[in-house]
């Protein structure tokens, strides 16, 4: 029977999540209007809101369960043993984590008076677009899901990293099979709940037949798992990156829908869901050689996990710059084809490109200072980003997407790159 390495396991993963990303691209191109279209993705953009209530602490989960479970196993059931101090501190953290999500689940549903303002003030133009309804559904499901993500971290945290990965692409793999099945049966708005919906329908069922009486379980002593001590030191520096890369990600699009029309807004969603995961990919090449970059700062050379950061940063660079240049070529190709006109022009798929290299390759320079036990770029990350977003707000009426793109370039790109100047110089 052939049995799969984990490494093979997470690449199919990312692969499946990049194609299947291109592919629903494609799919609401073909079935959503252009209206429809910036409606799609400001819901979407609006609804990733949600990970303001993780702040990357489901990643950290990851390293506290490692730390805590070494001297413990799993028995059928997900029963944790031996008894004694390690057992009792590892369910204290188990059932923190339950708590915590189960209020980020709550505080979620606030997003609900959030999309009703925000839609209700926004000029997306003369289409009236029936988007309550889907708005709703799809706080509720992220709403349902939050839960869920704990599980799969602490589990992948206890050396089960396989397991935990073939969940994530049961749920990415059902989500776009019923997005893709709601965009062609006319019912697209709906289509962004299906991700965090599958989420819930994968992980607990998973949960109930694998791990049911670690999670049932009341867990130990409250006092033998102290988030303010134990996790907030070192998620309060995480937190400042995660924030600094929703409002990059996700902002732009948001302002354009309020600001300008939501046609204007569902071509730079869509262009930025291109060049999000055309960026991931090639900076795939980079990370792939993290855990062997750690290593070699953990064994005190410095000097060598210095030089193989660089060459592998060159490589993932220009493998960055020949796609984007590609994309560009192939849109300038496609011409007056109605796909092209789904996506930014020229000129401002030019601007968006340029922005999306720096912000992957402050990405990649974060990764290496944080293999090296710190977080320089995260305060300068946060800073640039809320600063580009005000003065993009100020523009976005006036100038449109160039305006919004050219802010972000001027003042983020160029923060960015003298932040990394300025870190690297102290490292």
């Amino acid at each position: 029977m052939l049995r799969l390495a984990p490494a093979h396991i997470i690449l199919l993963q990312k692969s499946w999540q990049a194609v299947s990303g291109f592919i629903t691209a494609l799919l609401v191109t073909y079935f959503l209007s252009s209206e429809e279209q910036g409606y799609y993705y400001a819901i979407g953009s609006l609804l990733s809101g949600y990970v303001l209530l993780d702040l990357g602490l489901s990643g950290l989960l990851v390293q506290i369960s490692a730390r805590m479970f070494p001297r413990l196993e799993f028995r059928p059931g997900g029963h944790v043993v031996p008894d004694g101090i390690a057992r009792s501190a590892f369910l204290a953290m188990v059932a923190w984590s339950k708590r915590w999500y189960a209020k980020a689940g709550l505080a979620a549903l606030l997003l609900i008076p959030i999309g009703f303002l925000y839609f209700s003030y926004a000029k997306p133009g003369s289409l009236e677009m029936n988007w309550q309804w889907p708005w709703i559904f799809v706080v509720i499901s992220v709403a349902v899901s939050m839960p869920a993500y704990p599980v799969l971290s602490i589990v992948e945290g206890t050396g089960r990293v396989a397991e935990a990965y073939l969940v994530r692409l049961g749920y990415y793999g059902l989500g776009a099979l019923l997005a893709w099945s709601l965009l062609a049966g006319g019912l697209g708005l709906y289509a962004p709940a299906m991700a965090p919906l599958s989420v819930a329908v994968v992980a607990y069922g998973w949960l109930y037949f694998r791990y049911r009486a670690l999670f049932a379980a009341n867990g130990g002593k409250e006092r033998e798992f102290l988030w303010r001590e134990q996790v907030w030191p070192i998620q309060r520096k995480v937190a400042l990156s995660w924030l600094a890369s929703y409002v990059f990600l996700y902002s732009p699009t948001l302002v354009v829908f309020y600001f300008r029309d939501s046609a204007t807004a569902g071509q730079l969603g869509l262009s930025i869901v291109v060049a999000n995961i055309l960026g991931s990919l090639c900076a795939s090449w980079l990370i792939a050689k993290v855990p062997l970059i750690t290593h070699l700062v953990v064994q005190g050379r410095a000097v060598d996990s210095h030089k193989l950061f660089l060459a592998e940063f060159r490589k993932a660079f220009l493998l960055m710059s020949i796609a984007y240049v590609a994309s560009v070529v192939a849109v300038a190709w496609m011409g007056e084809m109605s796909i092209a006109k789904r996506i930014l022009p020229l000129f401002e798929l030019l601007l968006l490109f340029a922005v999306f290299l720096i912000f992957h390759s402050i990405s990649m320079f974060s990764v290496y200072f944080r293999a090296r036990g710190r977080e320089a770029l995260a305060i300068p990350a946060i800073v640039i980003t809320l600063t580009s977003l005000v003065v993009a707000c100020g523009l976005a009426k006036n100038y449109g997407v160039p305006g919004v793109l050219g802010s972000f370039l001027v003042i983020y790109g160029g923060g960015g790159v003298l932040g990394m100047r300025i870190a690297w110089k102290n490292s």
